[in-house]
């Protein structure tokens, strides 16, 4: 009577055969988990590091078109009343002054002037929002290139909406007639939306092998996405430092001005070229764009900078108080 032994050997044979199966069966499926728990992370993090440079690009823009519009409000403002005095006055005439502040600058500052005036009015809108972008991105020619007031606040946020990247960065919103944000990541970088989670699938998948499988082409596609972030956080880094370099000399010239104005056109002729000489110098870094036509941060920002500063005769970029 040995078969009933031999019956029994074979059913804990195949009951342990069993057991090892499933323990192998959890093994796959738990390191199956942990890949794609730890790629999720990964991608998590890096999304998060991709919003927090948005945010601080952004808030650079901002800082940076608020601090264009304040020149436009005071400084530009006080060299175009000052300017229409001097050229009416008989007895205070300046040597070389068309040459310094000729007259098509001086309209131009007129209109500066006047589009600070209508942002003012507007403050809050989609479309205000959209011109300091603008206008911090790509200088003044949305201004000085417009019939009017209106057309050119509606110039410089077209121009924000248009944009990939200031789509991305807030500056071109639906309302205003741009991509909106969505529109800005998918071109930017579609890294950002990510790869689709799909943890829950390779998890439940029929085939334990097969999961660890999956899990690693997943942890792929997150590699590859998280590269792409990288890249992104390069290239926002490259559009905030520009933006706070011209911020920067903006207000540092801004001091200078402020240091050197003159109220009176009697004043000597010295100081009241100098203070032109600094509005001009104002002007040109006003006009002057951090990113190029195709979005791309300006690469010679420096040179252009001390061009402008440079036009003054007595400054060079980089001088201290």
């Amino acid at each position: 009577m040995a078969i009933p032994f031999i019956i029994g050997a074979v059913a804990v044979a195949a009951g342990a055969l069993g057991v090892k199966k499933g323990l192998d069966a959890k093994e796959d499926f738990d390191r199956a988990e942990r890949i794609g728990k730890r790629a999720q992370r990964k991608h998590e993090e890096a999304i998060g590091n991709l919003d927090l440079a948005r945010k601080n690009t952004n808030a650079a823009l901002e800082a940076l078109g608020k601090a264009k519009v304040d020149v436009f409000h005071h400084q530009f403002k006080f060299l175009v009343d000052f300017c229409k005095k001097l050229k009416g006055n008989s007895t205070a005439k300046l040597q070389g002054f068309d040459q310094m502040i000729n007259p098509i600058t001086l309209k131009e500052m007129e209109k500066m002037v006047s589009v600070a005036l209508e942002l003012d009015k507007t403050i809050g809108s989609s479309a205000v929002g959209g011109a300091l972008t603008g206008l911090a991105a790509y200088g003044t020619v949305g201004i000085v290139g417009t019939a009017s007031t209106g057309t050119a606040i509606s110039a410089l946020s077209g121009a924000a909406a248009k944009s990939a990247t200031l789509a991305y960065l807030g500056g071109g919103s639906l309302a205003a007639g741009g991509l909106g944000m969505a529109g800005g990541m998918a071109v930017l970088g579609g890294a950002v939306l990510g790869p689709a989670l799909a943890i829950g699938g390779f998890i439940m998948a029929s085939k334990a092998e097969e999961q660890v499988t999956k899990a690693y082409n997943y942890e792929a596609k997150v590699d590859k996405a998280v590269a792409e972030i990288d890249t992104s956080l390069v290239y926002l880094k490259g559009v905030r430092t520009n933006a706070k370099e011209m911020e920067n000399i903006i207000l540092n010239m801004v001091q200078r001005f402020e240091e050197a104005k003159v109220t009176s056109v009697y004043e000597s002729e010295t100081k009241i070229e100098k203070m032109l000489a600094l509005g001009k110098a104002l002007k040109m870094l006003l006009d002057t764009p951090i990113l190029t036509t195709d979005d791309n941060p300006v690469s010679d920002l420096s040179e252009r900078i001390n061009k402008a500063v440079s036009s003054t005769g007595f400054l060079t970029y980089g001088d201290k108080k």
